[in-house]
């Protein structure tokens, strides 16, 4: 299991036309130095599935993306894929926490929390929204995650925004000594690229239009001491 990984972040515009090509997951994968490359939340429709894994075949890279299903399909969740180097899906989270608009429009909530097996170890997904939820962050570290991907959305609406989100996802490493990273797309809003230290250091933080940011993290820096002081008897009302 490496130790080291390099991950690349990208603010980027989503693919929803079915006839339009990946055209920034082929530009992207490109690059020869990230091993793991993240794109937003809902960055392609669901039938764009095997066209990214063979991207991710072709480029030998791991691929996290967001996905979501068509409006007209019932039931639609929004998820995101694990895809590994050999082109393999090696999961798919499913979104757990639903805002209120996407639940108008009558996406259906996940309903499990699974940490993927990587060559770099295990992580987790939390996809926009749920990165506000200390639970899934928790949850993941509980199953030996040490990095979380937080694939978002849109771009930021205001500056409070997009200091309240990076600063829960500097709390979300810090609270589970793990990494946390993520990046949103590229809209009229203020996009977003961020990286977490599990001691709660800035790596990388971005607010630029359509790019990559590129980030090192050494996994030997995650540390179980808040997991292991923990006192679960104590929690019983989080899950009435």
């Amino acid at each position: 299991m490496a130790d080291k990984v390099i991950v690349g972040l990208v603010i980027a515009q989503p693919v929803k036309e079915s006839g339009q090509p990946l055209s920034e997951v082929e530009k992207y994968t490109q690059d020869p130095k990230p091993e793991v490359i993240l794109f937003p939340e809902d960055h392609i429709y669901n039938e764009k599935l095997p066209d990214l894994q063979a991207i991710a075949r072709q480029r030998g890279k791991w691929i996290i993306s967001g996905m979501q299903d068509r409006e007209d399909r019932s039931p639609k969740f929004k998820k995101a894929a694990v895809v590994n180097p050999q082109g393999e899906l090696v999961g798919l989270h499913v979104k757990t926490s639903l805002t209120y608009n996407e639940l108008s429009k009558g996406f259906t909530n996940g309903e499990r929390l699974d940490a993927f097996q990587t060559d770099f170890g295990a992580i987790g997904v939390s996809i926009c929204y749920e990165i506000h939820f200390p639970e899934v962050a928790r949850s993941y570290a509980l199953q030996g995650a040490r990095l979380v991907f937080n694939p978002v959305g849109t771009g930021m609406w205001h500056e409070t925004q997009y200091a309240t989100w990076t600063s829960i996802g500097r709390v979300r490493a810090a609270e589970n000594g793990i990494f946390c990273v993520g990046c949103s797309h590229a809209n009229d809003a203020v996009p977003m690229a961020y990286a977490y230290a599990p001691d709660g250091t800035c790596l990388l933080q971005a607010r630029d239009a359509a790019r990559m940011a590129v980030v090192t993290l050494d996994l030997t820096q995650c540390f179980g001491m808040f997991l292991e002081h923990r006192q679960p008897k104590l929690y019983g009302r989080l899950t009435e």
